[in-house]
């Protein structure tokens, strides 16, 4: 019994650590941790280790090592560790992105992330690393606008963005249709039609089409305002010019007197006129017309003459020519002084039928005679006149006073005819005194 009791207090001195001996340790291993980007965080078998770029021991064995950083996908590696050896890790975490799906009303507006290009709207970003960014929307005639978003993870985000306006917009119809459409003078389609992107302020609406007058409108304009313009069209009024063979006729316009032609005559409705073309000689020239809006035509109105001519010589001349009644005016002298047959005088434009020519001259008997007119042709007539031997004038001389028909009178001499026939020079120079005499005037 005494030997069991001294064997198992021996065993238990055995077990006791020796005072003052070194403690017995486990040989280690070392691994060294190295990432891009640097700073991130070591775990190894789930325990936070501290950051990279780490060095630390580690018992032997195989270790769970993760390295990881916020915005990065994490890293995981399986290491073994032998006593005494040395390992190393390196890894290279690639960056989150998000999911960024950008809208805009209207679309097609220009993205720009943090100053940086991404097309235009509608668009999926995949490319941007997590975090928060400014987008900065811009379309032509919208006010640019800025947003803030934020990618936190994976989960798409939507950003949908309403655009506002700089510009005024309008919407216009008209009668008739198709009319062009200018707005500050450039054109913007054919109406009806929208007109966006119009610059704010003052604007000139013009509508133009063929047969109608065209249309003009100042108006002011708001940003972002939308206004509509419902617009009935004037007719263009036609313009009708008429000329004839001969001019100076009469023009009647549904029956109404217009003038002399060539005559220009404006403002007309579009649709039927009568033209009626007149001139004294000539047979009347009738055409109904059918003009167009805004049609400008000219017509042309031959004329067939209805008349005759004569042509007439007198003896003497200096014979006044009436025609029923109406003065034509004298014959004049074919050469040189005295009374003698006349030069030939034209007659025109005698309506055709029967007339009255009476030819007249002081101190002669009237000569009156029936002629009848034939359309376009031209008669030669001759009249000769008796004399009315009835004196006129009177010349008083050194030698006497003489009465006679005064045949002419100029500075120097006047001449007498003192006896049928019988014409008597006397010279100024010997002339006391001379008269016409009262009871020959109007013969």
């Amino acid at each position: 019994m005494k030997r069991y009791l001294l064997a198992l207090a021996l065993l238990l001195l055995m077990q006791l650590p020796v005072v003052g001996a070194p403690p017995q340790t486990a040989a280690r291993g070392t691994l060294a941790v190295v990432s891009e980007p640097a700073e991130c965080t070591v775990m190894i078998n789930r325990e936070p280790r501290g950051t990279t770029p780490l060095t630390t021991e580690l018992l032997p064995g195989n270790h769970l090592v993760a390295v990881q950083r916020t915005g990065y996908r994490p890293e995981y590696r399986r290491v073994a560790i032998a006593a005494g050896q040395r390992e190393q890790v390196r890894v290279s975490l690639a960056q989150l992105t998000g999911l960024l799906l950008v809208h805009s009303t209207p679309p097609g507006a220009g993205i720009a992330i943090d100053g940086a290009d991404y097309g235009e709207t509608p668009a999926l970003i995949t490319t941007l690393p997590l975090g928060a960014y400014r987008l900065r929307l811009s379309l032509p005639g919208y006010r640019d606008k800025e947003v803030d978003v934020r990618l936190d993870d994976r989960s798409p985000r939507h950003v949908q963005v309403n655009l506002t306006s700089d510009s005024a917009t309008l919407e216009i119809a008209c009668a008739p249709e198709g009319a062009e459409v200018l707005i500050n003078g450039v054109p913007r389609g054919n109406a009806p039609c929208k007109v966006d992107r119009i610059p704010a302020g003052e604007v000139v609406v013009e509508l133009r089409t063929t047969g109608y007058k065209p249309f003009t409108q100042i108006m002011k304009l708001a940003e972002g305002e939308i206004q509509k313009l419902d617009i009935r069209l004037e007719e263009q009024p036609a313009t009708l010019q008429v000329v004839s063979l001969p001019d100076k006729a009469r023009v009647y316009l549904d029956n109404e007197f217009k003038g002399e032609t060539p005559l220009t005559i404006g403002d007309l409705a579009p649709g039927e006129h009568r033209v009626r073309v007149e001139r004294a000689g000539f047979d009347p020239n009738a055409r109904t017309l059918t003009l167009k809006r805004g049609e400008a035509r000219t017509e042309e109105f031959r004329l067939s003459g209805n008349t005759g001519r004569l042509l007439v010589t007198t003896e003497p001349d200096g014979t006044t020519l009436l025609i029923d009644g109406r003065d034509c005016g004298k014959t004049a002298a074919a050469a040189g002084e005295g009374l003698r047959a006349s030069a030939p005088f034209a007659l025109e434009a005698i309506p055709e039928g029967q007339h009255t020519l009476k030819a007249v001259r002081q101190g002669y008997h009237e000569a009156t005679q029936t002629v009848v007119v034939k359309r376009g042709e031209t008669q030669t007539l001759h009249i000769k006149l008796q004399r009315r031997f009835i004196p006129n004038y009177e010349v008083t001389t050194a030698t006497g006073t003489y009465r006679g028909v005064l045949t002419s009178y100029n500075d120097e001499v006047i001449r007498l005819e003192t006896a049928p026939g019988v014409v008597t020079p006397y010279l100024l120079k010997d002339i006391r005194q001379h008269r016409r005499l009262p009871d020959a005037a109007g013969q």
